[in-house]
């Protein structure tokens, strides 16, 4: 008797010391943490330019094969999103089935929402939710919706092949600027700093090998978080639409781009407690990736029924738009101040809306009636992101005289090459400008996006007043103002070189104007935009 309680005791302690495999616990495994960035609804694969090449890149059908190949090559494997996966149009029709389930079925194991998660509203969002198999993460965020809290949760714990792994995350600050959910109920602690230090200090007690930040605050924030907050192996980030792979301080700091064009991957051996040899891959989906038929099948069901429902109506108009390259490249029109009105309403702080009126096609009168989506895609259909951007009210000025500039008159001493193209005409919110087409233009000689040399800074624009509670003012040129353009001005495009030349202040929301408008005229039909006089001519 003596003899079995002792053989029992031994066998129990030997059971313990090697596992219920009878192998000890590795010391020593390979690791490789997998990241999706901004996917924006891109469900399945489509057509980009890379490096100059047209090529088909991404899709979950895609992302799931090279997510397999990856996670067979190693001990341990995390496949994350850092959000801003669901963005209309998409959002709108299918309030996200089809992105969450894509993400199940590719296989992800943690996500952390992005502002467009909550463009349809926290509604939306939780009805997408009910398709997750995955862990959604974000510690700065809280909801009205006491489902909602349990289901977004401040962090996670995965325990994989004896690698406590711990995940927090974060959305971006700027969240009540960038996204404008309907019916609110959703408030995010601007504090992300001590958001992640609480996440931290808990995942720390449980105890966590490696702990994750998995965020969608933008690059700059990433690096002030890892610089900030001791104990952040990785951080995960999005929200940039970047390729990023640096380490600051202890901390590992990567991200990859935008819509599932690559899928990165973080590779490192995990030994003896540290982070050894790590390396960074963005893998390119193309079709050498190899393909998920049942995710493919599936989402392409989706997207069949979404090219029908683009002709489905979202809303009307009493009045014809006007989108006639003669009249939107030359004077004031109805549809561009629809447009510029849809971008100060959906960023409540900004003082003046400038939308170049090349980002406006179609180049004909929309007539009253119903207004669809691929209506507001053919308006609107480069999917231009809208920028914040910060100037005098002596920058703003410069800013219209190059948008007057891009009124050709004869013998009026500008070659075409020295001023802004005919689409560089800005139509406006929030703003009156009275231009004099008999004084001398706005020119300068450039060099690639940038001048060499101004030979006129422009003298036709004699006035401008700015909408400010109510009245109209005149623009204090030393005042600063918060002034609404697209991505493509911002890049220094139509000649609009002082947002490139590091003077003018940018801020990218990532959010789309064509999105903008599609909500606008969702929320405010039947709309009447009208002729308002905010762009007036001397000699009258």
């Amino acid at each position: 008797m003596k003899f079995k309680v002792v053989f029992c005791w031994i066998f129990t302690v030997s059971f313990l010391l090697l596992g219920c495999k009878g192998e000890t616990k590795p010391t020593e495994r390979t690791v490789a943490i997998l990241t999706t960035a901004d996917l924006q609804s891109h469900i399945v694969p489509f057509k980009t330019t890379i490096n100059g090449v047209d090529i088909i890149v991404g899709g979950f059908e895609r992302i799931a094969a090279a997510a397999k190949r990856v996670r067979s090559e190693v001990d341990v494997s995390l496949l994350l999103s850092s959000g801003d996966d669901l963005i209309p149009p998409l959002l709108y029709v299918f309030k996200g089935e089809p992105e969450v389930k894509g993400l199940s079925m590719a296989g992800y194991d943690v996500v952390t929402p992005g502002n467009h998660e909550f463009d349809a509203g926290v509604e939306v969002y939780k009805h997408a939710l009910g398709f997750a198999d995955f862990d959604v993460v974000s510690a700065n965020i809280s909801f009205d919706d006491q489902d909602l809290n349990e289901l977004v949760k401040p962090y996670i714990v995965k325990d994989i092949n004896g690698l406590k792994i711990g995940i927090f995350g974060l959305m971006t600050p700027d969240f009540s600027r960038v996204c404008n959910p309907l019916g609110g109920g959703v408030s995010v602690n601007v504090d992300y700093i001590s958001a992640a230090e609480s996440a931290v200090r808990k995942l720390e007690d449980q105890g966590c090998d490696i702990i994750i930040a998995l965020t969608h605050i933008g690059t700059t924030l990433d690096r002030n978080l890892a610089s900030t907050v001791d104990g952040i192996d990785i951080i995960v980030g999005g929200h940039s639409h970047e390729y990023i792979y640096e380490v600051v301080g202890n901390t590992i700091i990567v991200q990859d781009g935008s819509k599932g064009e690559y899928l990165g991957v973080l590779r490192f051996v995990y030994s003896n407690g540290e982070i050894k040899d790590p390396s960074w891959e963005t893998i390119l989906l193309d079709s050498t990736v190899g393909c998920d038929t049942t995710i493919r099948n599936i989402m392409n069901q989706y997207m069949a029924a979404y090219d029908e429902s683009l002709g489905q109506a979202i809303g009307t108009t009493t009045v014809a738009l006007d989108a006639r390259k003669e009249v939107i490249r030359t004077r004031e029109s109805n549809l561009g101040n629809l447009i510029a009105d849809s971008w100060l309403e959906w960023f409540g702080e900004a003082d003046v809306a400038l939308v170049n009126s090349g980002s406006i096609r179609g180049d004909k009168v929309y007539p009253a009636g119903a207004i669809t989506m691929r209506t507001v895609n053919e308006m609107l259909p480069f999917r231009n992101e809208v920028i914040i951007a910060r100037m005098s009210g002596a920058q703003l000025k410069q800013v219209l005289e190059i948008s007057a500039s891009a009124l050709r008159i004869a013998g009026d001493g500008c070659p075409d090459s020295c001023r802004a193209s005919t689409g560089g005409f800005m139509q406006i919110g929030n703003l009156k400008v009275t231009i004099d087409t008999t004084k001398a233009p706005f020119c300068a000689v450039y060099s690639g996006r940038g001048v060499s040399e101004v030979l006129n800074y422009g003298e036709r624009v004699v006035d401008m007043k700015v909408l400010k509670d109510g009245s109209w003012v005149d623009v204090d040129s030393t005042q600063i103002y918060t002034v609404l353009v697209n991505d493509w001005t911002a890049s220094g495009g139509d000649g609009y070189y002082m947002f490139v030349s590091g003077d003018v202040e940018i801020e990218h929301t990532t959010v789309v104007a064509t999105d903008i408008l599609s909500n606008y005229i969702r929320l405010h039909s039947p709309i009447s935009p009208e002729i308002e006089g905010r762009i007036a001519f001397l000699p009258r």
